[in-house]
């Protein structure tokens, strides 16, 4: 056999073996197609724990801003107050905006429907107490406030151009009412902010906000929820199927959550849509 016919049989091995390769790519099962609804979720949830984080973090650089300012007014004349009344403006989940004494004792409150708590004892609080104390900014939990109504309260250390402490600062809020300005009005998605220890504190079914979760006989016969809340719970993010319903229409959900905050108290915020 001639060495020239060589190439030739090389040629010809070449293209059995590509044709027996597509062959076997063919016969091969193809890839599951993509989840749109969950890639969408995704999409959806990091949007929305961006604008929560925004937001609240909007909140402490305005009651920051304010706080350097009564710092150098004193805590309860005219220009304070006017400080206070202008800071309660600035976002409609705003309720009041106060100043306490080193004492614990609220001074001065605004916008004026709420003076008459002015002169309340608020040492009690644990929020109240850990800035005394450590003299940082905290975030606190859903508490109900000296005001009469659950809330958030975020405080910041009042100091003089000295540098001497001398009080407390507090924006006092509604987080149904902050959250609810920032879920998006057309998404095909149910949404959930809840706190580490179960608290709902926004649920697109308005009938869930300030439920407990591992309490509330509400959701007592779906163990499959209670253990999805109980990862919500200790995890920072995830997903996890659960099933839940109302009216006996019980359905499979899936729920994707991830974490917003500030000043080291946790959200958990969740997009949950139908997969069953």
């Amino acid at each position: 056999m001639s060495f020239s016919r060589y190439p030739w049989f090389i040629a010809i091995a070449a293209v059995l073996i590509a044709a027996g390769a597509g062959f076997m790519m063919l016969n091969q099962p193809s890839a599951p197609p993509a989840d749109d609804g969950a890639t969408d979720a995704a999409a959806a949830l990091i949007e929305l724990q961006s604008e929560i984080t925004e937001a609240l973090e909007t909140l402490d650089g305005r009651l920051s801003h304010a706080t350097l300012a009564i710092g150098r007014t004193g805590l309860d004349d005219d220009a304070a107050r006017a400080i206070l009344a202008d800071l309660s403006a600035t976002d409609p989940a705003i309720v009041d905006c106060t100043v306490s004494n080193t004492e614990g004792t609220l001074i001065a409150i605004e916008p004026a429907e709420y003076r008459g708590t002015e002169g309340a004892d608020i040492r009690d609080q644990l929020h109240v107490q850990h800035i005394l104390a450590s003299k940082r900014p905290i975030m606190s939990e859903v508490i109900t406030v000296a005001e009469g109504f659950p809330a958030v309260v975020i405080n910041a250390p009042i100091f003089t151009e000295e540098g001497q402490f001398v009080g407390i600062s507090s924006i006092v809020f509604q987080p149904e009412l902050l959250i609810a300005e920032r879920v998006a009005k057309d998404s095909p998605f149910d949404t959930m902010v809840v706190q580490t220890d179960g608290r709902i504190l926004y649920d697109t079914d308005p009938t869930q906000i300030g439920r407990m979760t591992f309490e509330d006989p509400l959701y007592a016969d779906y163990p499959d929820l209670l253990d999805a809340a109980r990862r919500v719970s200790t995890e920072r993010y995830g997903t996890v199927t659960y099933v839940f319903g109302t009216d006996g229409q019980a359905v499979q959900k899936e729920i994707t959550w991830t974490t917003a905050g500030l000043h080291g108290v946790e959200w958990r915020v969740a997009v949950i849509r139908e997969i069953g």
